[in-house]
């Protein structure tokens, strides 16, 4: 063999070598693997890839995710599991919508006969469908939950906290690793000290120093998906962000050149920066996917738990949250549960495409089981949406409404029944509203007199989806 080909040869043979295997995407007999990144009160028009908000869309830089929507599908009539974080999060992890769901608002403790729930929650639903499961983050589907809970869900592998209180510390001194507390031992109080918003620091810790959690989570998601790339996983990444308040506040690395944005308070930028790390570490998930060879074979998903909540940066008018919807977080107008949603799955999801089909979060456990070939049980209340992220719309199943409930503030009750929602707040005896939502996507006009015959179905829908609940009741 002459010199010239054997170079030749040898430079093919290390080139591919260097080429990341694509031998799982071509396997038809294994499942997609599946990230679902729920983010903390991300108001839908803080999205810019959305382009609901101008504000958001000028000042808000989120490169990776108007990757990941350009690459993939967008959800147009995508909502949350209900209106605030406990409930929410309950209604994903149990699959039950908020008329069956344990939790219907925040609460410190509930009955032991209560929860944990004897139904199968989120990760063992995907352990049955053959998936190796990890979670990370805001882990807990109400109050505070002990580590036994959190492993029950059916986690093989997880990382976080055991509160809704706990995981708002970007730099916590302390956090759970499979069921036990170890130390962060880079966030010290030297590091930290003049750094929380809340006690009037900067918001800024600097690179390098301390552990940022999120990046924490980030770095531990793709340990786990390198380590177990040879088999179908499935992981939760509960991010906080931008979720402020204390203990730790908002804190960031740095700032992303927010402070170089007119007009921004310190708060306004330290949240920005948030929103901007977050969506970097989308980025790293993806590349370390496309490096292992595994992104046609896995489906990302990226949302929200809730609606908007702009305390965390003193309710300035700079951002509309919540785009044309009306009312935020904790209310049932759609503002409250309407959710950004994007997914991505090179290869079979087409680039830039959309979809209109009505799904709430209560959808990714029937998801789960659909995709590792297992059965759509009773004790789900969601329906699967894998034809749709297959590219098989005329399989895809459909509901007829969906319905929430929520009790914080007021006794709140909504359905959406294709173009048509009513909401109630009260109770039993409350006014129903009705709204046309393909001409008024903001509720704007009650035309509730108008259909009498519709209100009486709303009503009646109502009464049948509520549980009943020794807690909450209407």
């Amino acid at each position: 063999m002459s010199s010239p080909i054997r170079a030749l040869l040898l430079v093919t043979f290390v080139y591919a070598l260097a080429q990341p295997t694509l031998t799982q995407a071509a396997d038809p007999s294994r499942p997609p693997n599946i990230i679902y990144i729920n983010t903390d009160d991300w108001g839908i028009g803080k999205v810019p890839a959305l382009k609901m908000d101008p504000a958001s869309e000028r000042i808000i830089k989120t490169p990776n995710l108007d990757q990941l929507a350009a690459d993939g599908m967008t959800f147009t009539n995508a909502y949350c599991g209900n209106a605030v974080c406990g409930p929410s999060r309950c209604s994903l992890l149990t699959g039950k919508h908020p008329g069956n769901a344990v939790w219907r608002a925040n609460r410190a403790k509930m009955p032991e006969e209560l929860w944990p729930p004897k139904t199968p929650q989120l990760g063992e639903v995907a352990r049955s469908a053959g998936y190796t499961t990890a979670g990370f983050g805001k882990l807990s589907a109400g109050g505070t939950s002990t580590p036994e809970e959190i492993t029950e869900c059916g986690w093989d592998y997880w990382l976080g906290f055991l509160g809704h209180i706990d995981c708002r510390d970007y730099y916590a001194a302390k956090i759970w690793e499979n069921g036990k507390q170890i130390d962060l031992l880079a966030n010290t109080p030297d590091v930290l000290k003049g750094t929380s918003l809340i006690g009037g620091g900067s918001g800024v810790v600097g690179e390098g120093k301390g552990t940022f959690i999120e990046d924490l989570y980030t770095d531990k998601l793709i340990e786990f998906i390198t380590t177990n790339q040879d088999k179908p996983f499935f992981v939760y990444f509960a991010s906080t962000v931008p979720h402020g308040g204390p203990p730790g506040g908002m804190r960031v690395p740095s700032l992303e050149g927010y402070d170089k944005v007119e007009g921004l308070t310190l708060h306004e930028q330290v949240y920005c920066a948030l929103l901007t790390r977050h969506d970097r570490n989308v980025g790293r998930i993806r590349k370390a996917l496309e490096d292992l060879g595994l992104a046609e074979n896995t489906i990302v998903i990226w949302t929200s738990d809730n609606g908007d909540e702009d305390s965390y940066y003193k309710r300035t008018d700079t951002f509309d949250g919540n785009g044309p919807y009306r009312m935020m977080k904790r209310s049932l107008y759609e503002g409250g549960v309407r959710a950004p949603m994007f997914a991505a799955w090179p290869g079979t999801i087409k680039p830039g495409s959309t979809s209109d089909v009505i799904t709430t979060q209560i959808d990714i456990m029937p998801t789960l089981a659909d995709a590792g070939g297992q059965p759509i049980t009773t004790e789900m209340d969601g329906i699967s949406i894998l034809p749709t992220l297959a590219g098989k719309p005329s399989e895809q199943s459909s509901r007829e409404y969906i319905y929430f409930e929520f009790y914080e503030g007021a006794k709140q009750q909504s359905v959406r029944m294709g173009k048509w929602k009513a909401y109630r707040k009260g109770g039993w005896n409350g006014k129903l509203e009705l709204y046309n939502l393909d001409t008024d996507i903001g509720e704007e006009h009650d035309i509730a007199v108008e259909h009498p015959e519709l209100v009486e179905k709303m009503k009646a829908i109502m009464r049948k989806e509520h549980g009943e609940h020794p807690i909450y009741k209407l």
